[in-house]
Formats: structure tokens, sequence, C-alpha cells
């Protein structure tokens, strides 16, 4: 995906993101390593974990403790913008 958006002129900007820890470690540690392979390999810009901060504080997830709340978009934001507004 990334280098057919490259191919049409897209700018990419890649939001890492970790599962659980009840997938494994093995599995956790090889997924969370894709995302800035395919950031090195596409010269991509990388958010390396879009959740900074949010994951693990109740009031910024949803009851699965998983999903972002309302309340962590501007959370989301702070980490996603200072790469995001140099592709702008």
């Amino acid at each position: 995906m990334v280098q057919q958006s490259q191919k049409i002129g897209a700018k990419v900007l890649i939001l890492g993101v970790r599962l659980p820890p009840n997938y494994g470690v093995r599995y956790t540690t090889a997924f969370a390593e894709v995302f800035p392979k395919v950031a090195s390999e596409t010269g991509s810009a990388l958010v390396p974990f879009v959740l900074e901060g949010i994951g693990g504080v109740p009031s910024m997830v949803q009851s699965d403790g998983i999903h972002p709340t309302a309340e962590a978009q501007p959370r989301l934001l702070d980490n996603v913008w200072p790469m995001l507004k140099p592709l702008l």
C-alpha cells in the first residue's frame, strides 16, 4: 500500500501500533517491528506508537482497554501532528 500510494505522489505517514500482551512476546515483538521496517524501506515518515500516553490510561481508552476515547483525541493529535505537519 505504501509503495502504491507513493507511486501516485502521496506522502505517507505510518502510524505504529502495538498489540496487547496476550498475543505473546514473539508475535507482539514481530508485529511492532514491521512499522519502522516499512518506514525505513520506503522512506516514509513514522509515528512509532500512535497511542503513546493513551494506552493503559483508563480515562483515555474505551471499556475494551484498547481503543481511544473522545478524551484521548487531543493526545492523538499531539502524537501525530509533529510528523504529519511537514507532509502537508
